[in-house]
């Protein structure tokens, strides 16, 4: 595992996504939100199983960023992957969401909820985490709610597991996946009432199979919100991909494992990227 990048950023040609440039509305348009943003509980069991978990690094750096002891409210928790790490670093740990299938394979405590409307106390907790969720996330509203649940001390840390896409092949199979925008190491995420983010960037890898990778696209938004024509054609080109030109470019860089009479099996690169913010007085 790695704090800094290790290969170039691709090129500002449009295939990475988010720019530099602080976003202060949604990154996902409100019709869409609504209409997609509680379907990933349809996938709950396998989000749960095939969903990467986060490196022991960047709760680490938290550990060092963040006076404990720690309240916190973990929002868009999903199934508690991010919050059982904190747990386990002693941490008290309230998991909000609005999906109740997926709050159903969540650790207690956990509440139904939303970012723009907390089932919290006015300054009830030390910290409010935002893990694989801020794309999800109407920042305006948002930050009055944090604001408002957050002691006077206390600070957001926005969380982003992503594939790495400066690895060649990790690029082409999200796109094929339709894995969505990935945010460049350069953007900050931009919170009323709250000062400049501190940042962390590491990166990490998963061994992956072909099918480990159809299920991970499954718990993609793309793969809910179209029908099984979509699905089944988005399912052979992952295969297809991974079985010819994507693990000839695997092999080439070293994330290609292989065993006897076994089926293949890939390293898959991640790039975790974490922001902490201060909240103003």
């Amino acid at each position: 595992m790695s704090r800094q990048p290790t290969s170039p950023s691709p090129p500002d040609d449009g295939s990475w996504g988010r720019t530099g440039q602080r976003a202060v509305r949604p990154a996902v348009a409100q019709a869409t939100r609504e209409a997609v943003g509680t379907r990933f509980g349809e996938a709950a069991a396998v989000y749960d199983r095939v969903r990467p978990r986060y490196p022991d690094a960047v709760y680490d750096w938290l550990a060092e960023e963040v006076m404990a002891p720690v309240r916190c409210a973990d929002v868009g928790a999903g199934t508690g992957i991010f919050g059982a790490g904190l747990r386990d670093r002693g941490w008290s740990v309230v998991g909000i969401d609005p999906d109740q299938d997926l709050l159903a394979l969540h650790p207690e405590p956990a509440r139904g909820g939303t970012a723009e409307a907390l089932p919290l106390d006015d300054e009830s907790v030390d910290l409010v985490t935002v893990a694989q969720a801020w794309h999800w996330i109407d920042p305006i509203p948002a930050a009055a709610e944090f604001r408002r649940v957050l002691t006077r001390t206390g600070a957001v840390a926005i969380v982003l597991n992503q594939l790495d896409v400066r690895v060649e092949w990790v690029l082409r199979l999200a796109r094929i996946m339709h894995a969505g925008d990935v945010y460049r190491p350069a953007w900050r995420p931009a919170l009323a009432g709250f000062a400049d983010p501190t940042a962390a960037e590491f990166t990490f890898t998963t061994g992956v199979s072909a099918d480990d990778v159809v299920e991970l696209a499954a718990t993609r938004s793309y793969w809910l919100r179209n029908g099984p024509r979509v699905r089944e054609r988005v399912e052979a080109n992952i295969r297809s991909f991974l079985s010819d030109e994507g693990r000839g470019l695997a092999a080439e860089s070293g994330s290609l494992l292989t065993a006897a009479g076994e089926p293949d099996m890939f390293e898959l690169p991640y790039l975790c990227l974490a922001y902490l913010t201060q909240r103003r007085s």
